[in-house]
């Protein structure tokens, strides 16, 4: 029976494997009790500071707990928060596959494609504040726990929700709802789905596109705006022409989709689906990066397993989930179309750029490598290892190895 409780017994149950590693004390039966008795207090008191650590990506903070107590209540709260509230994230592959069905219906249609500018940053505290006292009015346990978790943000001097943590996550899912019920619910529309910060929308031909971009902006909860570059407004026509042409492009959550113009005596519109390009871009600079630390350590059995990495799929264990999952291209992008020109294009860069002379990457390569060694990594493809699903396995603490030339890639 589910326990929404902040008790010791519901909040040792979110206790994960990777704790144990993570943090060693815990195997002490003595310390382990001594660490749920904390957080019991925490869950029934609340957030009084907040121990994180800060890590820069790309520009953006990214944080982490540094104590076990407090990531057994906020695991606690947001698993309260997902029972109270039931938010929930789309899934990638239901929400690709539900699009490409809609864009081969044989008759006019309109997209709409949103981003949302600084989206964890935005979030509004005085409003997300609200809506957990609205929203979990009946769960004053979880209620006070979020709130202090917020002061403690705000403390801090953090703007919006702090990345990183899951929790996050489950909060900002709360604060999108009123606005997804909004548009989910327009009889106008034939889809809407939103995944994290990214919206798409199909519903019925438009004349006034602008004014449709400014409703959707108005709707946006406080704090929130749309990224201008990033907006996409397509009107796809409902008229049959002798010859099929791709009518529009547009990328969606890593995968590209070209919708071809209405074919005369054609039941359906021609959708290919292929993987963005920014996705190809990144794989190929996970190639060059590959490639250059060969070049710096001259490991050449890390360098055969990274471009088995790159080009196949991998099992590995996620302690969060406490379960065995599959990784890699496949896994990643199995609802293309083949052939693939995406693929196509990989395996000829990678070809291209292992048995090139010249350049940054190329002439220091050719020095190191003899043409059997060459080979090697070139035993391994783009296509044949999407078609034929060819997967490996490797030890955690190797994967963690050799993936870390690319990790933030």
């Amino acid at each position: 029976m589910y326990d929404p409780t902040f008790g010791p017994a519901s909040l040792s149950r979110h206790l994960r494997k990777n704790d144990f590693k993570k943090y060693p004390s815990l195997k002490t039966p003595d310390t382990r009790a001594a660490r749920i008795r904390e957080a019991t207090h925490l869950g029934r008191n609340g957030f009084r500071t907040l121990p994180l650590r800060t890590n820069d990506l790309f520009g953006n903070s990214i944080y982490q707990l540094t104590d076990i107590p407090s990531e057994l209540v906020l695991r606690k709260a947001a698993e309260n928060l997902r029972k109270i509230s039931d938010t929930k994230q789309s899934n990638r592959f239901e929400i690709i596959n539900r699009l490409k069905l809609l864009c081969e219906e044989n008759l006019p249609f309109f997209i709409a494609k949103f981003d949302i500018s600084q989206f964890y940053e935005s979030i509004d505290f005085t409003h997300l504040k609200f809506l957990i006292k609205q929203r979990l009015a009946t769960a004053p346990a979880t209620r006070s726990v979020l709130s202090s978790f917020l002061d403690q943000c705000e403390a801090r001097g953090i703007s919006g929700l702090p990345r990183g943590l899951a929790i996050s996550a489950e909060l900002s899912e709360l604060y999108m709802k009123s606005f997804d019920t909004i548009h989910r619910t327009d009889l106008a529309i034939h889809l809407y789905t939103r995944y994290v910060d990214d919206i798409i929308i199909i519903s019925r031909p438009k004349n006034e596109l602008q004014e449709f971009e400014q409703k959707v902006m108005q709707s946006l909860p406080c704090g929130l705006r749309l990224n201008k570059r990033k907006t996409k407004l397509l009107s796809f026509n409902g008229q049959a022409t002798r010859t099929s042409s791709v009518e529009h492009e547009f990328d969606y959550l890593g995968f590209k989709f070209c919708v071809y113009r209405i074919k005369k005596k054609q039941s359906q519109r021609k959708v290919i689906l292929d993987i963005a390009e920014s996705k190809v871009k990144k794989r190929k600079t996970r190639i060059i990066c590959t490639l250059l630390q060969y070049i710096k350590d001259g490991n050449f059995s890390d360098l055969r397993d990274r471009i088995k990495l790159i080009t196949c799929n991998y099992r590995f264990f996620d302690h969060k989930k406490s379960q065995t999952r599959l990784a890699g291209l496949y896994h990643a992008y199995y609802p293309i179309d083949l052939p693939s020109a995406s693929l196509a294009e990989l395996d000829d860069f990678l070809t291209k750029i292992i048995l090139s002379n010249n350049g940054k990457v190329g002439r220091p390569l050719s020095q190191l490598l003899t043409i059997g060694q060459k080979q090697e990594p070139l035993r391994f493809s783009f296509q044949r290892g999407f078609e034929k699903k060819t997967q490996f396995a490797f030890s955690p603490s190797k994967l963690k190895r050799l993936i870390g030339c690319w990790k933030y890639v």
